[in-house]
């Protein structure tokens, strides 16, 4: 019995720790995996970038600056994972995010090939 909850608690999630860290992840379509600019990466290149919609109490209140978005472009060039590096407002956020989502991009390479890529894009408010 003994050796029972031996294996129990100590052999089994021992032995079930290490196969997940022994998967193989080159079973992953290579559009799943997000690259980073660099290398033999190429980064992604818009091709349709409509400007944030101003939104009208923030322009009111003279609210002025650049809000960061980090962000991944799909292989298929299309922008996904948005999320706010450095914020400005929460009227501002919204706007640049909106906007961002509806862009377009010739998407990054690697050796040739499309892939997804991590990528830090900025949207300013003047």
């Amino acid at each position: 019995m003994k050796l029972f909850w031996f294996f129990a608690v100590v052999i089994a999630p021992l032995i079930l720790a290490l196969t997940s860290l022994c998967q193989d992840d080159t079973t992953k379509p290579a559009s799943e995996q997000v690259y980073r600019v660099g290398g033999s990466v190429k980064p992604p290149r818009a091709i349709y970038a409509p400007a944030a919609e101003y939104p009208t109490k923030a322009r009111k209140e003279n609210q002025q600056g650049t809000v960061a978005i980090k962000m991944v472009v799909s292989a298929d060039g299309l922008p996904r994972d948005i999320k706010v590096a450095r914020s400005l407002s929460p009227e501002l956020d919204e706007a640049a995010t909106d906007a961002v989502k509806k862009w377009k991009f010739a998407p990054a390479t690697k050796d040739g090939e499309p892939v997804a890529v991590q990528i830090n894009v900025e949207v300013s408010f003047r």
